[in-house]
């Protein structure tokens, strides 16, 4: 497995050179892509303005999810080939790994995971990202971040030294990646938070009353926007009753102003902390809700830009179901078209990044 060096360097110098321009995040507005995107993708998106990809990669990891956990060359070969392009056409990459060994759920984190209960799946992940991250720090601003985590899940009660310690997690994996790369941004994902007690799952940005930070001075913390469910998550596996947006479930109206009070813990911590940058690094709703996906989207993107701010929307040309080139309104019509409503709405934003 590699990143790419300048063969006419020595890695050495490389290194030396890549010390002097570290990586400073700037505010970015781009997309998630996965691992089968291609360089049309990648010139494409640096043509719309977008400066950030997150790539995930949960379909083609780059370890072996079961003993004995070999590397696979492909999927580091892949990342060689995106960080490439993303140099060419100006999108810097947030790297996104996704899935690892002791994981059950291809797209997300479970609180149950055998990851959560056992320390050497930690041990993996720190061998792992101590590995990466020594072949990538030569690297410059191009690797806009490691994500070191999707979506994990936490109880509320979250015990300390244990493999369900998140926050000791996130200070072993800080330690081993500063080893051997001081350069670029370390990206915490805030959990959601279970309690078994009320049956209660809140959303990410809750996540930062338990998240103890990291002392480091590149660091990122990351959200995902996903809320309400019933409208964001609705008929994707099979059509049934339409959720419209804005809407009222449980007696609370779901619009801008009711999205940005249930981010207010997130938004204060912001405020406190004004030099740590905050990422919305997944939002999104089924392509077909129409006009409210676009309202939907508008209102998300406009709560992030107030704040100042980062985001990825999810997802471009990954899947049909959230992608921003297709029909709005029809579900079975997965064609591309051009000057797409959804597309046309993320260009109209990416258009701030050149100013």
């Amino acid at each position: 497995m590699s990143c790419r060096f300048d063969k006419n360097k020595t890695l050495k110098e490389k290194i030396a050179s890549a010390v002097k321009s570290k990586h400073t995040w700037k505010t970015y507005r781009g997309v998630n892509v996965g691992c089968h995107i291609t360089e049309k993708d990648v010139e494409d998106l640096g043509n719309s303005g977008a400066n950030l990809m997150r790539l995930s990669t949960p379909v083609c990891t780059f370890m072996q999810l079961e003993a004995p956990y070999n590397y696979n060359e492909t999927a580091f070969q892949k990342l060689d080939s995106v960080l490439d392009w993303g140099e060419k056409y100006g999108v810097d990459v947030i790297i996104d790994p996704h899935r690892y060994p002791g994981t059950m759920h291809k797209w997300t984190m479970l609180g149950n995971d055998p990851f959560f209960n056992d320390f050497k799946y930690h041990d993996i992940l720190i061998e792992f990202w101590k590995k990466l991250a020594k072949q990538c720090a030569s690297h410059g601003s191009v690797v806009a971040g490691y994500d070191l985590l999707n979506e994990p899940q936490v109880d509320v009660d979250m015990p300390l030294n244990t493999p369900k310690d998140l926050n000791l997690l996130y200070k072993k994996l800080t330690k081993a990646i500063r080893e051997v790369d001081t350069i670029h941004t370390i990206v915490y994902a805030l959990p959601r938070i279970y309690n078994e007690k009320t049956k209660v799952m809140q959303g990410y940005h809750k996540g930062i009353e338990i998240m103890d930070i990291p002392l480091d001075d590149n660091i990122c913390i990351e959200t995902h926007t996903y809320m309400p469910m019933p409208f964001t998550h609705q008929n994707i596996w099979e059509e049934g009753e339409y959720v419209p947006y804005p809407t009222t479930i449980d007696g609370i109206t779901w619009d801008r102003a009711y999205l940005e009070k249930e981010q207010k813990e997130l938004i204060a911590f912001s405020q406190k902390h004004p030099n740590i940058p905050i990422l919305v690094g997944e939002f999104s709703c089924p392509r077909w809700t129409g006009q409210d996906g676009i309202r939907y989207l508008t209102d998300v993107i406009e709560i992030a830009e107030k704040h100042n701010w980062s985001w990825a929307y999810h997802a471009f040309r990954e899947n049909h179901v959230w992608d921003p080139e297709m029909n709005i309104t029809n579900r079975n019509d997965s064609t591309q078209i051009a000057n797409a409503p959804r597309w046309e709405l993320l260009k109209t934003y990416f258009k701030k990044n050149k100013k």
